[in-house]
């Protein structure tokens, strides 16, 4: 059985996947063959080209993550990086999923069945994030906003969003490495996928502050959003609504825009610490993109009380 499948990002005639047969493989379309396969003698359960498709990330049902070679789209082990996994169960350790940060050749966000996500420089781990559900799902956080924020879905029917900072360096301390438990999320029924819509908070910052008073006359005592207006069609592709849902989820709106009297009653934002979470601009109009266990593919926008649209 393929658990995981990339094309090569700087040549689509290639792909790399992996399985339950414990073997990596690099496919070539026009010939139709396997050019080349390794035997990891672990289960893979995620494979991620690097940008530049010159290497491959592969993780393995125990926790481990391999980087290899893919120059001339041949396997060539180069190196495996410590993930300081501190479960004993390998049902808990598997690696879930890969993703790079945008802009960046070396920093990929990795996720895991222990309920954290990762983010690796090179060989090097520097982070690690928190307050997420990730046991037994094949669940795989990515990210928002240029690299500001990475976004996950979670077992517990909630999509999390963490703020991430691009300068992060590997500690000078061995095996010590910064934790991040702030973050934000929102209700999502039986969500497990989650991403950013690609560009839509940069399109939709002044078009969000613009509307500010038309969205505010639109919040309730209650909290909820009453209306919302879709986005330009030149903006969002045109989706075809069959329902709405409200949501009374925490405000992300700027503090000017907010009143006392309609600010969310209920806030979902977990703090950890005396750490800075004021909303900033690169968030503001962000379009994250929600699949199911239901089927239903959701849109929320962060216009301070985020709105729904199943289709």
């Amino acid at each position: 059985m393929v658990t995981c499948i990339q094309f090569n990002p700087v040549d689509d005639r290639y792909f790399i996947s992996g399985s339950l047969d414990e073997k990596v493989r690099i496919w070539s379309i026009p010939k139709r063959e396997i050019v080349d396969w390794v035997d990891l003698h672990e289960m893979i359960t995620a494979a991620c080209y690097s940008p530049d498709g010159q290497s491959a990330f592969i993780g393995s049902h125990k926790g481990n993550c391999h980087v290899y070679d893919t120059s001339d789209n041949m396997l060539c082990y180069k190196k495996q990086i410590d993930l300081q996994l501190k479960k004993k169960r390998s049902s808990q350790k598997k690696i879930t999923g890969f993703q790079f940060i945008p802009g960046s050749s070396s920093k990929v966000i990795v996720t895991s069945a222990d309920s954290r996500i990762r983010v690796v420089d090179g060989f090097e781990l520097l982070h690690k994030f928190k307050g997420f559900q990730n046991t037994s799902s094949q669940i795989s956080a990515c990210s928002a906003a240029n690299g500001r924020y990475i976004i996950s879905a979670s077992e517990d029917s909630r999509v999390y969003i963490w703020r991430y900072s691009d300068d992060s360096k590997p500690s000078r301390k061995k095996n010590i490495v910064p934790v991040t438990n702030t973050h934000e999320n929102f209700r999502c029924e039986r969500v497990t996928v989650a991403v950013a819509w690609p560009c839509a908070g940069a399109r939709m910052t002044n078009r969000a502050i613009s509307r500010k008073q038309d969205n505010l006359d639109c919040v309730a005592g209650n909290g909820h959003v009453l209306g919302s207006e879709p986005a330009k069609e030149d903006e969002i592709p045109a989706v075809q609504d069959q329902s709405n849902t409200l949501c009374n989820n925490g405000a992300t709106w700027p503090e000017e825009l907010m009143t006392k009297t309609k600010q969310s009653p209920k806030s979902n934002t977990t703090h950890s610490g005396d750490v800075d979470q004021a909303p900033s601009p690169p968030a503001w109009g962000l379009v994250i993109v929600t699949a199911g266990h239901d089927g239903q593919i959701r849109t929320y926008q962060n216009f301070g009380f985020p709105s729904i649209t199943s289709i």
